[in-house]
């Protein structure tokens, strides 16, 4: 089990909360459980309602679309923030592709920390940004292939 102390630095490595300053993380990290999957385990199913942001911390995740593996997640990033914000059920699967340890943080008390914290806010905006920009590129260069 983490330390309060290992659970601000992890959330630190996290993208979403890379501006906050620590003695906010030191709040949030209260509010976060430990969960591990191993290999193979299924952390996220497509199609279920979101009610969880989950952060790795240590290990990789797959990104499973329809059945394809559409990404990869490692240690520092985050995951499920789609569906606490727009309550639509999950996009795809995450399916643990090592031992991984994740902190989870409940809908209701991330929601809050985006109204109290506008860096949070912005680091979410930046994250899905980049996951746009990643999936035109993608799709970019799909195109380009025909």
């Amino acid at each position: 089990m983490l330390t309060r102390v290992e659970r601000v630095l992890a959330l630190k490595n996290i993208e979403l909360f890379h501006d906050i300053p620590g003695e906010v993380l030191a709040d949030i990290a209260a509010l976060l459980e430990e969960e591990t999957f191993e290999k193979g385990q299924y952390i996220v199913n497509e199609g279920d309602l979101g009610k969880e942001l989950f952060m790795i911390v240590k290990g990789e995740v797959e990104v499973v679309v329809g059945g394809n593996v559409v990404a990869v997640m490692k240690e520092g990033a985050g995951f499920g923030e789609m569906a606490l914000i727009d309550n639509q059920p999950r996009s795809a699967d995450i399916i643990a592709r090592n031992d991984v340890l994740v902190l989870k943080m409940e809908s209701d008390d991330f929601l809050e920390i985006l109204k109290q914290r506008d860096e949070v806010a912005l680091g979410v905006i930046k994250v899905l940004t980049g996951r746009i920009r990643e999936l035109n590129a993608k799709l970019a260069e799909k195109a380009g292939k025909k």
